[in-house]
């Protein structure tokens, strides 16, 4: 199937309020899907491929089997973690896309809890590899759409961190992977990077699984110099990084009122921050 029937398709399903057609069945638009998933076009990435398949998962029209098999494929190197390393160039929309697929897939596993422990845990690990080694930061692409891989990686960590399957020893990778992103010299935040990363943190602080001296133990790495004159650029934007993420984890822990030791904890590493 080309890739202007395959959008005439998508958009009588979407327009159809995602029912499916009998022919070709939601099996046989899986394997076009994987074909144009991580397509430079933003309507079939996002708005047409994305959307079926997302609401495809949620409505079960896809079985468990099939969306196992759906997981299994998207975590493959060649999706998840393709072309990572590399920088503006168009390899992100398949990662990002793939991303943002297994969030979807995640979503639905807390709800009906059908995925394999062995499955959760390699999504897990490829999911943290994307966020350790992502260095292409860009969030919105003239002509072609959201990239956001790193907003999207984030997002599956905040689902991934309620699953009774994340024990303590991921959850502190996760941390300590978290904050060891937002310490990188050339990331800057372009758009609302900051809000997403933080999101994972202030669950991890709500579920009360960590000792306070891990947490802290995590956020002593966030204490950097503070801004001074004749400061490296490098540094100064990791300070930037740093308080703002920061910032980020306070005002969502303000959502629950009685941790208050958790928000008291995040104050204390904001103050280390304080310029001179």
């Amino acid at each position: 199937m080309n890739e202007h029937r395959l959008k005439n398709l998508l958009r009588s399903i979407v327009d159809n309020n995602f029912e499916p057609l009998e022919s070709p069945t939601p099996r046989e638009f899986a394997l076009h899907f994987y074909k144009y998933f991580g397509s430079s076009d933003p309507e079939l990435r996002d708005e047409l491929i994305f959307s079926v398949m997302a609401n495809w998962i949620y409505k079960g029209v896809y079985s468990h089997e099939e969306i196992y098999k759906i997981a299994e494929t998207l975590i493959k190197d060649e999706y998840i973690l393709h072309g990572l390393g590399h920088e503006n160039d168009d390899s992100v929309f398949l990662r990002s896309a793939s991303a943002l697929q297994l969030w979807a897939i995640i979503v639905t596993q807390k709800e009906k809890n059908f995925l394999p422990f062995n499955l959760i845990g390699t999504i897990f690990e490829k999911v943290l590899h994307l966020l350790q080694e992502e260095v292409d930061y860009r969030t919105f692409v003239t002509d072609k759409g959201w990239a956001n891989s790193l907003s999207h990686t984030a997002n599956i960590l905040l689902e991934l961190v309620q699953l009774p399957e994340i024990k303590k020893p991921w959850i502190l990778m996760i941390l300590n992977s978290v904050c060891d992103k937002v310490l990188q010299p050339d990331f800057r935040f372009l758009g609302d990077e900051v809000e997403h990363l933080a999101a994972p943190v202030a669950e991890i602080l709500l579920r009360e699984i960590l000792l306070e001296e891990e947490i802290q133990s995590c956020l002593g790495k966030l204490k950097i110099q503070p801004h001074f004159h004749g400061q490296e650029p490098e540094n100064f934007f990791r300070l930037i990084n740093v308080r703002c993420f920061l910032r980020a984890i306070y005002f969502q822990l303000l959502d629950v009122p009685d941790k208050r030791r958790e928000r008291d904890l995040i104050l204390l590493a904001l103050q280390e921050l304080k310029s001179e």
